[in-house]
């Protein structure tokens, strides 16, 4: 009789796999929180965004956000950290007499269990990136309406529009096709086209210090 014959599982995901997850994940965080930032300044981020605005979106978000960048490294580190050591203290903590006659030992056993598991650090480092894109883009969107509402902000760059004419103002965002920004005084949020329209953008943020 012949023996069965036994299927590989093809199942494991190699490296270029986990690089484009990767990016899909921050490319979704990245909308997300340039949705959420705008949504407090009372604009639709996404119907002033071409496709490589959205495509490039987790670039533009770490790179223009310095405190999200760093946020970022660091919650994945400690994601890892996390990781690697709540198995060790949860052997530590088995040994101890106390931990086994407590009442949650099987929740603890289950939860250990999770964190052993061959993704665990993937996963966490997924929850620690997403709550801080998330929470940035709640914490910053909500700190910026407040500034714009009580004129509280300082003027960061100077717009020299086509015609010749000039505009100081504080920029709020900006992208491929659109500027987006207030002017002292005027608490509604102006969103001007780039091409066929503004000739240069200066930063004073240098001057206003």
């Amino acid at each position: 009789m012949e023996k069965p014959i036994k299927i590989k599982n093809e199942s494991n995901i190699n490296i270029q796999d986990y690089l484009s997850i990767g990016y899909l994940f921050l490319l979704i965080l990245g909308v997300v929180y340039q949705t959420i930032y705008y949504k407090f300044l009372g604009v639709n981020i996404l119907d002033y965004s071409s496709v490589l605005d959205v495509l490039i979106s987790p670039i533009a978000v770490m790179t223009s956000n310095f405190i999200l960048g760093l946020a970022v490294v660091l919650s994945m580190l400690m994601a890892y950290l996390m990781v690697k050591f709540i198995p060790k203290y949860h052997n530590w903590l088995r040994k101890k007499a106390k931990y086994q006659s407590g009442k949650n030992k099987l929740k603890l056993e289950k939860a250990d269990a999770k964190f052993k598991k061959k993704n665990s650090v993937v996963t966490m480092i997924a929850f620690y990136v997403f709550a801080v894109f998330i929470g940035l883009g709640i914490g910053s969107g909500h700190k910026t309406k407040q500034r714009v509402e009580t004129n509280n902000y300082k003027i960061t760059h100077q717009l020299t529009f086509d015609n010749g004419s000039v505009q100081n103002i504080k920029m709020l965002g900006k992208n491929s096709l659109y500027v987006f920004y207030v002017i002292k005084g005027a608490p509604e949020v102006i969103i001007a086209p780039i091409e066929g329209n503004i000739k240069m953008i200066k930063n004073l943020k240098k001057n206003n210090n």
